[in-house]
């Protein structure tokens, strides 16, 4: 009989067909996956932390605007990226993938051929996993570990009044790179920052060793974020619209399709640049790196609200990121 699908080849030998190449970083694995758990240890004088993410086909991603590699890949992102806003570097990985008994062989095979990509790039070991059966298409879930200096991880409850707003890299690129798709006007640039976007990890960790006050990675939108950053921390924060940066490519796709980039920049999400706050004397100092623009401050308030200012008057920035439960037109 020919294999063609997972229900062909059956869940154990699906498992024995992904399992090679798991391990990047072996001197923090004892034991690696084939056992019911791995064993992993944290070296001396680091926290040790701990995530997970999910990805679910026709919500997450689809199979007309995503290779089965670049599934791949962007489950290991958003779980990465998760690390790189605590300050953390990621350092092993699970996954539990529901699959429909129909889905190719292939498809698994390319699949982890994107996981593995991402974790050999990033020094992440595979530490194993599990594989079921999904009634209503592909499902992806990892759960990541990684390890931060001791006491030195940062939170989204600690921007304080007077901190400079911060943002790395352009906002907006992979909701435009989505919307390119979907309308049959592809950009290389943008089609790579939505089906390829990279985890801010260097980023994370300097901000962590400099100390700044407040982080949170760009993955709902970054009206959400930054609302999650005012709400955890009690304060009022004030960005200006025209500070926010945004690529050049994403402002051509927005004028083509009759879109607004300010929109996608603060609610399209899927970005996983990093956004937080730091003070000033820390601000004259990560102000000299490239790729890293101030958008605003923090400002004390009665209760916690984010502002923009946009031609000329200030507005309440709604947390209009993605929601799971809430319709999104954002993207017709």
């Amino acid at each position: 009989m020919e294999i063609k699908t997972v229900k062909d080849l059956g869940e154990f030998a699906c498992i024995k067909k992904i399992s090679k190449n798991f391990i990047y970083n072996p001197k923090l694995v004892k034991l690696g996956s084939g056992d019911d758990g791995a064993v992993y240890t944290v070296p001396e004088g680091f926290d040790q932390v701990i995530s997970t993410d999910t990805m679910v086909e026709g919500i997450h991603f689809l199979k007309s605007t995503m290779s089965p590699s670049d599934v791949g890949y962007r489950i290991c992102t958003v779980n990465f990226s998760d690390m790189a806003a605590m300050g953390a570097l990621p350092t092993g990985i699970v996954f539990s993938l529901a699959l429909p008994d129909d889905l190719p062989v292939n498809w698994l095979e390319f699949c982890y051929d994107g996981i593995r990509e991402a974790c050999k790039k990033y020094n992440v070991n595979i530490l194993g996993g599990d594989i079921t059966g999904s009634k209503q298409g592909v499902v992806l879930t990892g759960t990541v570990v990684g390890i931060v200096k001791k006491d030195s991880y940062i939170t989204r409850s600690g921007a304080k009044e007077g901190d400079i707003v911060f943002v790395t890299g352009t906002v907006g690129d992979s909701a435009a790179g989505l919307i390119s798709l979907l309308h049959n006007c592809e950009n290389d640039y943008l089609k790579k920052r939505h089906t390829r976007p990279e985890p801010q990890i260097e980023w994370g960790q300097y901000f962590s060793e400099v100390g700044v006050n407040s982080l949170n990675d760009i993955s709902d939108g970054l009206s959400r974020e930054l609302n999650e950053i005012a709400a955890a921390s009690n304060v009022v924060i004030q960005i200006d619209s025209t500070k926010i940066p945004i690529s050049k490519e994403t402002c051509e796709i927005s004028e083509k399709l009759g879109k607004n980039s300010l929109e996608l920049a603060l609610d399209g999400g899927e970005d996983y640049e990093l956004v937080g706050t730091a003070s000033k004397e820390i601000w004259k100092k990560i102000k000299l790196k490239k790729g890293i623009t101030a958008i605003g401050t923090v400002k004390k308030g009665i209760k916690s609200s984010v502002e923009i200012l946009y031609k000329g008057k200030i507005k309440k920035v709604a947390a209009k990121g993605y929601d799971h439960f809430i319709k999104n037109d954002l993207y017709k």
